[in-house]
């Protein structure tokens, strides 16, 4: 029984002597979102605006307000969440304190409660002003108050955040009751999977006021709501634990590889949704001498190589649910507001079904945000959408306090009893990037009590079924190598990624991203600047189209880093996309950019899979209206380029190539027969030549179906385009830059333009053409038609290389290249929040002269 205790609270502004003031507070919610529009501005994202929200961390708050209890015989107060330091009042006593947002807090009430008006208070403390004084520790970005505080700690300023630090009641407060024997948790494992029809499962029941013994009833539901199994047993013990044996049993699979039919489980009045799946990482050795083997010693000889990667055996890291081998492909997720009471559940849903549609089948919750809302993980089981999970620290050197690590403790319990039997949920990892320099045979490092004194024991009585990953990266030595375990190849920005960007001229992309493969990639960096509708919601058009302050202050950086990262992304730009010719070419080109980085990329793991079993981007979104940061998906829930790249790679047979040839990766369930076209260019990105070669390519294989003997014939000629019934492609053996085309606005219906001669097919009329602001432009792009769900555009007699749509819409396809007089319809969709039907096209090309 529980009566909710949600809604408006009175707020009070304490603030040592100076003013106070009052306001009216929204529970959930938090200091922030209340002041929004009152004390503060109404739209913290945009502009400057977060630099005049600064103060409120360094006031103490406090919020209360008056209830009338159903019946006084409640037994306790619950928050389940408590942001961060709070001391607690029920009618003028004190009943409780808080110092962890994490976890939900229970305080007994027993006799307190009164008839009538009872008044309820909760006082938070600056979290800053707490810390004040303790000693510092080393932290990314110089933040070190946040190691000692246990809250969000993104929000105390990252490469890709503002700095908000707030005070709150974060998620629901009510008072309860339960009586009688009940379940207080349940742990559901799949034991065995005997065939494809029957299965055994764990049910294992922690029971709560059980010492006057009772009947305690459970009974499993199918997908289909139809009960399977039913039955009730006496207790008088505080556990229940049995064993199950299903007929008939339908398996839950990731998305692309099969079903998520999902069971329930009902016992002692607790109900949970559970999927019959098995899991286990394969992690095999590579025998001597072996490719494997030999492309870990290669890679061991690059310069991250040479500083994180000291193993002496090499071996995989493969994820395998129910027998099948997963290639899982991914970005990291962090919290999708700045403020975690702002999450809704329909923003939530919104990010993760474009996630499906972009062709994602795993997210990592990473570290330094918050354990998400149930319905979240609840959508991931429905989607297919494998998860791991971070414990909640991020980059620094914590504390090993006793007081510390008690903490972490309570924090393993709650997070365990609340996601343990989410089939989406493959793995824990104990932090991000705090154990990077340590290994299996170190006495020492980073994070290494707070592994195995506070995280692993809890897991180990919680939640023993799921592998633990000690850290993340983690294996081999170091926990940041390349041929053992995971890695993050963000750890590799400074050593590697940046100092290419900027030191060298990027001719050959291909050879970066080469040196950067592993075994199975948790954190592969991406950068690019948002869709223009989105810059145009928090930053000027003068501040979008000339100067840098915006853009460095909507981008953020890293201060362990020489660069900025939109230094770098200008950078990148300019050495593989060519000169900013102005605004508009600058802003396309941050863009594109983005799609690049990600495509050369994917291609290089998808050319590599067997050896590379994952590759998971940072990041899939944003809590923050980043310019040009690490997202495929903004602020606003506006697919970027990145996304739309990633879409492409992460089809079931894609096809890539370099100068050494073409490949073909196949991961579905049956072989395709892959007739590959290839086609030549004039320097006028005219058709010089075309043919053809088929080749059939085997289930859950890569193969070469171009040689280099093959391509002799084309090393005379700067650009070789690829393509097949599934995908394109190009290489480009020299390096371009990339020109605007005019877009062309159709008058009239035009009959069926279906590849004729593809070099003689003439231009239709026209009735207006939109020029870019550059002078140099190459080719042509007609926009052919548009209605509510198709947009169609028609290349003229030049290679198009990439077509830009622009729009509140989730388009089939985009930044797509077309060959000469080539006719091409896109689905669109509308975005959740859609503000407009307008469609802007850009079009650009490559100038090889």
């Amino acid at each position: 029984m529980k009566q909710k205790l949600n809604g408006i609270w009175q707020g009070r502004c304490l603030n040592g002597g100076a003013e106070e003031f009052t306001f009216k507070g929204k529970v959930p919610g938090c200091v922030h979102t209340d002041l929004m529009g009152k004390r503060i501005p109404k739209d913290l994202q945009k502009g400057k605006n977060a630099q005049q929200c600064q103060w409120i961390e360094e006031r103490d708050w406090e919020y209360s307000r008056t209830f009338v209890p159903r019946r006084t015989d409640f037994t306790h107060l619950v928050f389940e969440g408590l942001d961060t330091y709070a001391e607690v009042y029920l009618n003028g006593v004190h009943i409780g304190s808080a110092d962890d947002m994490f976890i939900t807090h229970r305080f007994c009430v027993e006799g307190l409660l009164k008839e009538g008006e009872n008044t309820l208070t909760v006082s938070f403390r600056s979290p800053v002003k707490e810390v004040e004084g303790l000693p510092e520790r080393k932290a990314a970005f110089g933040n070190y108050e946040r190691l000692y505080t246990r809250r969000m700690q993104c929000t105390y300023g990252w490469d890709w955040v503002e700095r908000f630090i707030t005070c709150g009641i974060w998620r629901d407060v009510y008072l309860e009751r339960k009586n009688g024997i009940t379940a207080k948790s349940v742990y559901v494992v799949t034991e065995a999977i005997f065939n494809a029809y029957s299965a055994q499962l764990l049910i294992d029941a922690e029971l709560e006021n059980y010492e006057q013994g009772g009947i305690v009833r459970m009974e499993i539901r199918d997908p289909a709501g139809k009960v399977v199994y039913a039955n009730r047993w006496y207790r008088k013990e505080p556990r229940l634990r049995v064993r199950v044996q299903l007929r008939w049993t339908e398996l839950w699979y990731p998305a692309g590889y099969g079903r998520q039919p999902l069971y329930t489980v009902r016992i002692g009045g607790l109900e949970e949704r559970f999927g019959i799946r098995t899991v286990r990482i394969e992690q095999l050795p590579d025998e001597k001498g072996s490719d494997y083997y030999n492309l870990c010693r290669k890679l061991q000889k690059t310069p991250s190589g040479k500083k994180y990667d000291h193993n002496k055996e090499f071996s995989g890291f493969r994820l395998v649910v129910n027998g099948k081998p997963i290639f899982c492909r991914g970005a990291n997720w962090v919290p999708s507001e700045p403020f975690p009471s702002a999450e809704t559940d329909k923003k939530q849903e919104t990010l993760l079904k474009l996630a499906v549609d972009c062709g994602v089948n795993m997210l990592r919750v990473w570290g330094g945000g918050i354990f998400e809302r149930k319905r979240f993980y609840e959508l991931c089981d429905e989607l297919g959408i494998l998860v791991t999970q971070d414990f909640l620290m991020a980059c620094g050197d914590y504390p090993s306090d006793d007081g510390f690590i008690e903490k972490l403790q309570k924090e393993t319990e709650a997070a365990a009893l609340a996601l343990r039997n989410h089939p989406c949920l493959m793995w824990w990892s104990g932090d991000n990037e705090n154990a990077v320099l340590g290994c299996d045979t170190a006495d020492s490092y980073r994070g290494r009590d707070a592994i195995f004194r506070g995280i692993e024991p809890v897991l180990s009585r919680l939640d023993p079924a799921r592998p633990f990953m000690l850290s993340s990266p983690c294996g081999g030595n170091t926990y940041a190598s390349k041929t053992v375990g995971t890695t993050h190849n963000t750890q590799f920005l400074g050593v590697e990624i940046f100092p290419a960007i900027w030191d060298t001229d990027l001719r050959d992309l291909k050879k970066l991203f080469a040196r950067l493969s592993a075994r199975f990639i948790a954190e592969e960096p991406v950068f690019g600047a948002a869709s223009t509708p989105s810059l145009q919601r928090f930053m000027s058009s003068e501040d979008i189209l000339e100067g840098d302050d915006m853009w460095q202050y909507h981008t953020k950086g890293n201060p362990a880093l020489k660069f900025t990262l939109f230094d770098m992304l200008q950078t990148f730009s300019r050495k593989v996309l060519g000169e900013f010719t102005d605004g508009y070419d600058r802003l396309f080109k941050l863009k594109y950019a983005q799609y690049e980085w990600l495509r050369l990329s994917f291609e290089q793991a998808r050319r590599n899979e067997g050896f590379c079993n994952g590759m998971i981007y940072w990041m899939w979104n944003d809590c923050w209206a980043a310019a040009a940061g690490w997202s495929l998906v903004d602020y606003y829930c506006v697919p970027k380029a990145g996304f739309y790249s990633f879409k492409r790679c992460a089809r079931e047979v894609l096809l890539s190539a370099d100068k050494n040839g073409v490949w073909v990766s196949n991961r579905g369930t049956f072989p395709k027969t892959v007739h590959v076209m290839i086609v030549t260019f004039n320097d006028d990105l005219t058709v010089l030549d075309m043919g053809m070669v088929s080749r059939k390519v085997d289930c859950d294989s890569v193969m070469q179906v171009v040689t280099p003997l093959e391509l002799s014939m084309l090393h005379k000629t700067k650009l070789w385009l690829y393509r097949t019934e599934f995908d394109s492609t190009f290489y480009c053996s020299k390096p371009y830059k990339l020109v605007p085309c005019q877009v062309i606005i159709r008058q009239e219906e035009l009959l069926s333009p279906l590849m004729a001669d593809p070099r003689t097919l003439p231009l239709p009329p026209v009735e207006k053409v939109v020029t870019f602001p550059a002078a140099n432009t190459r080719g042509t792009l007609t926009v052919y038609d548009r209605d509510e769900r198709t947009i169609t555009v028609l290349a003229g007699d030049n290679y198009v290389h990439a077509v830009e749509l622009e729009g509140d819409f989730l388009f089939e396809d985009n930044y797509f290249p077309l060959m000469p007089c080539e006719l091409k319809t896109v689905r669109i969709r509308p975005l959740a929040e859609c503000r407009s039907d307008e469609i802007t096209v850009n079009a650009y090309t490559l100038d090889l002269r």
